[in-house]
């Protein structure tokens, strides 16, 4: 957040809107002219977004309008609380911000990672389909942790949001201190349920960023992770059933065959075979040990 009024005005960071009250954002609450005190502009973040050929940007060259709409079909089933809520352009608005999405490798494997990150993210919202849920069942409960670098505000639940359902006080410090706006988010938490593009760009974080000895998810499906000895004795070999590990290991790998394991796997080979790309080894983490007995984010 910047200081609206003083100067010189503050920018927002990755090309987002700063509005009259200094928050940033993409919708038409930031970016609109009489709602916006600068970076008054969405053309850098991709707000129209294509399907191909350069606007929008690697994502839109591997995922077109009409594949996204096809592969996330029932997103807006009236019976989801998220109906309406998340969009193609959003969508290819947060990637250009993470240039690296769907981009490293060559065509498969841009694919691939493509299907495993909207698989991933389907179960984390499930519902109807996926992309049901932009919010937990559940946000009662504050999910705070004593960090001191990500205080936990009263009255505030760090619960599960968007299409990562991103959760606990030290994430959503973390994700807000990569853009700029830390004391916002550990704050207002809530607002991956009302700015679209900001709850992509939590996911999109949470998928590219390693939190060690975790690996990225991206680092994973691209091969450029390559494992330790620890890792193979560990049964963590390259392949989606790693990326799983990553998001929610403690509570699904290791346990042997596992429902919420074999949803993850069925959303991804049903967007691979959308994408037209083979799947890959090592799909589930049955036999896998956790990385650790956290887990990072929450699932529906």
């Amino acid at each position: 957040r910047s200081n609206a009024g003083s100067k010189p005005v503050v920018l927002c960071k990755g090309g987002l809107c700063c509005s009259k009250w200094g928050w940033c954002g993409s919708t038409d609450d930031y970016c609109l002219k009489e709602k916006c005190q600068s970076n008054c502009t969405r053309d850098d973040i991709g707000s129209g977004g294509g399907g191909s050929g350069g606007d929008g940007g690697a994502l839109g060259d591997i995922l077109s309008r009409e594949l996204f709409e096809e592969m996330l079909s029932h997103r807006n089933d009236p019976r989801c609380p998220a109906a309406n809520f998340y969009t193609y352009d959003a969508f290819i608005a947060a990637a250009k911000l993470y240039p690296d999405f769907a981009a490293k490798g060559n065509n498969d494997t841009r694919k691939m990672e493509v299907a495993a990150f909207l698989g991933q993210t389907s179960h984390q919202t499930n519902g109807f389909g996926g992309y049901c849920y932009n919010e937990a069942l559940n946000c009662s409960a504050s999910y705070c942790e004593n960090k001191p670098n990500y205080p936990c505000y009263a009255g505030v639940s760090y619960c599960g949001r968007g299409p990562m359902q991103l959760s606990w006080n030290y994430n959503y410090g973390q994700f807000g201190e990569s853009i700029g706006q830390k004391e916002e988010l550990l704050q207002h938490p809530e607002v991956l349920k009302t700015d679209v593009t900001l709850s992509f760009m939590s996911a999109l974080w949470f998928w590219m960023t390693a939190q060690p000895p975790k690996p990225s998810c991206h680092s994973v499906m691209t091969g450029e992770w390559i494992p330790s000895e620890d890792d193979v004795a560990a049964g963590r070999l390259p392949g989606y059933g790693v990326t799983t590990n990553i998001i929610n290991g403690g509570l699904e790998c290791g346990r042997g065959p596992d429902s919420r394991v074999d949803d993850r796997i069925k959303f991804y080979e049903t967007y691979c075979d959308i994408l037209g790309v083979s799947y890959g080894l090592n799909l589930d983490c049955y036999y896998q040990r956790p990385f650790n007995l956290g887990f990072l984010v929450e699932s529906i």
